[in-house]
């Protein structure tokens, strides 16, 4: 039985050569996931780890008329307060209405762990759709109820003959993996599982009349609208604005885009296949869906790394011009482009020659990002990724290439990123958004790597970045007077060993 067959998804170490733990050099981490000694690396002591509970259920909140039902105690659902309001931010900003996602927690106390919560879910899900009329309701199962046995599916099952919305189940246990990333296939799993990614006849679109004198005009004109159309995938990371950018490109080469699945209807998803070609904007977070539509639908697909910067932004639209046969529309388009942002960074790339910088974040768009800087001529100190897996090699052969001294930190751990700022020192740190305050305390000039408010892909967006970096380094007083007044809950003595001490191999 396939991955796609299966109740429940693999998770990332399972599926893929997967890490969240090393410290030292690239060419050493490639070498160790390629011979899968980074999975069985492990600490001896960790501050915090990441839950794929909140990665899936940050995706299945985006989605339009949806509600979260949460399987778990209370405290499971504390972040959804903020991912209802993010939600339904980036539904504004999409242009479609900006309403909070609702979200229901079936609240579990300690007799429910003795006796089963199933009964209290299934009345959940019933609230559910008779109080907020749903298209779809993610049923999210954590770790309390996988731990005692409760049966999600047979709940669902069970639920689907009582209730009007589709239930998409969602089966996350944050003890299960360690690996973030894992919450992305957790999602698309419960999507192709539930959802239909075709079109409905009468529903979608009305049936062509074999018989009819216009027939044969009405297929050619539907097998070009196919044939000139792409689904790009983005991620919770990737804004508006850059899905704006992405779309202006693709269309300068007479295609067609449709953003999925994020802040996507049920009725948007029907669509999915009917596109020529399925893009990724990033190599570790939708591998899992495209080979499945590529199964299932023989639609093929493009994965070619992070549209940041000019070389990444050109190799990314040859690869999908390549499918089209579009390769030379594609250079001259990249060369126009090329030709006016070049002008437009002058000044800024000028006033941050020679800095030395640290970059945090997800491991493409931290391996993309440190390529773009070395190339502007800074000097690349080290890169720290949440997760490492092999489909993000070919992005760090490059960094390798650019910056062949960097240290490498895979890690969720703030006492590593604490140690390794406070001894290598660098001018700027581009850190992953919600590490802002940290890097405040720590008195360093930072940028965040990513900001869904803001561009950071193509040409508008390498001009974008390079202008706030230079902003920042222009407005330093809030950090330097707050890191004067803040006191790090670490003895010197913790700084005077290496970075990766609690690190076991």
């Amino acid at each position: 039985m396939g991955n796609y067959d299966a109740k429940v998804p693999p998770i990332r170490e399972a599926r893929l050569k997967a890490g969240d733990t090393f410290g030292g050099a690239l060419c050493e981490l490639m070498d160790c996931c390629r011979e899968g000694c980074l999975i069985q690396k492990n600490r001896s002591f960790w501050q915090a780890g990441s839950c794929q509970m909140n990665g899936a259920m940050m995706m299945a909140g985006t989605l339009e008329k949806t509600v979260i039902v949460n399987h778990s105690p209370g405290g499971c659902s504390a972040q959804l307060h903020f991912l209802s309001f993010q939600a339904a931010k980036g539904m504004g900003r999409r242009g479609k209405p900006n309403l909070s996602v609702p979200w229901l927690s079936t609240n579990l106390t300690e007799s429910d762990v003795i006796g089963g919560g199933e009964k209290k879910l299934l009345e959940t899900i019933e609230y559910a759709d008779k109080t907020f009329r749903p298209e779809l309701i993610f049923v999210v199962l954590t770790c309390a109820p996988s731990i005692i046995g409760d049966d999600l599916d047979e709940v669902v099952q069970t639920a689907r003959g009582r209730v009007n919305a589709e239930i998409v189940s969602l089966h996350c246990p944050g003890f299960k993996s360690r690996i973030f990333a894992s919450a992305y296939d957790t999602f698309y799993h419960g999507l192709l599982k539930t959802l239909s990614f075709s079109p409905k006849p009468w529903l979608d679109y009305r049936p062509i009349d074999e018989n009819a004198p216009d027939a044969e005009l009405r297929y050619a004109a539907w097998a070009w609208q196919k044939a000139h159309t792409v689904n790009v995938w983005n991620a919770t990371s990737i804004g508006s604005d850059d899905e704006a950018e992405v779309a202006r490109l693709l269309g300068a080469l007479g295609l067609t885009t449709r953003i999925y699945a994020e802040y996507a209807s049920r009725d948007e998803l029907r669509k999915v296949s009917e596109a020529a070609l399925n893009i990724s904007m990033c190599d570790v977070h939708d591998d899992y869906i495209l080979k499945y539509l590529e199964e299932e639908f023989g639609t093929p697909y493009v994965i070619a790394g992070m549209p940041i910067g000019f070389r990444h932004t050109r190799e990314w639209l040859l690869a999908i011009a390549a499918h089209f046969h579009l390769e030379r529309q594609a250079e001259a388009l990249a060369d126009y482009e090329e030709k006016i942002a070049k002008d437009a960074i002058a000044p800024y790339a000028e006033k941050i020659k020679g800095k030395r910088v640290l970059i945090y974040g997800g491991a493409v768009r931290a391996g993309v990002e440190a390529t773009v800087m070395a190339e502007l001529g800074l000097e690349i100190l080290g890169i720290r990724t949440y997760h490492y897996d092999e489909g993000a090699d070919a992005v760090f052969k490059d960094v390798e290439r650019l910056s062949p001294e960097a240290t490498i930190s895979v890690s969720t751990q703030l006492f590593e990123m604490t140690h390794q700022i406070k001894t290598l020192k660098p001018d700027l740190v581009l850190s992953h958004n919600g590490t802002q305050g940290y890097m405040a305390k720590l008195g360093v000039v930072s940028v965040q790597l990513f900001d869904m408010d803001k561009v950071f892909f193509g040409y508008t967006g390498i001009f974008q970045i390079l202008r706030r970096i230079v902003f920042e380094f222009k407005n330093t007083s809030y950090r330097d007077r707050l890191s004067k007044r803040i006191r790090l809950p670490y003895k010197q003595a913790y700084f005077e060993g290496n970075t990766f001490q609690y690190i076991k191999n």
